[in-house]
């Protein structure tokens, strides 16, 4: 699913305009990310959690730089959103 039609399922969903649902998205992403770059752990119920974890010293090697104190983001599913997935792949 791409931006555009997240956009439109959520104003079909909620009855508003596709631009306030564009907004309503830009500013829930702007708000993840802003919590996750201040060291918080973001967690949707039924969908999962969203965290900064260092990155491990074996993937540091491998890329270029003399930065030791690399993040990467890390998302650990709901049991909801698992079963959810394996449900729908039977």
């Amino acid at each position: 699913m791409v931006t555009e039609k997240l956009i439109n399922e959520i104003a079909l969903e909620v009855g508003i305009s596709k631009a306030d649902a564009g907004h309503v998205l830009q500013v829930m992403i702007d708000t993840i990310i802003e919590s996750i770059a201040h060291g918080e752990q973001v967690e949707l119920s039924g969908f999962g959690n969203f965290f900064a974890r260092p990155l491990t010293a074996y993937a540091q090697e491998n890329i270029n730089t003399n930065n030791t104190n690399i993040n990467v983001l890390a998302f650990q599913q709901s049991a909801a959103l698992k079963a959810s997935i394996n449900l729908n792949s039977q």
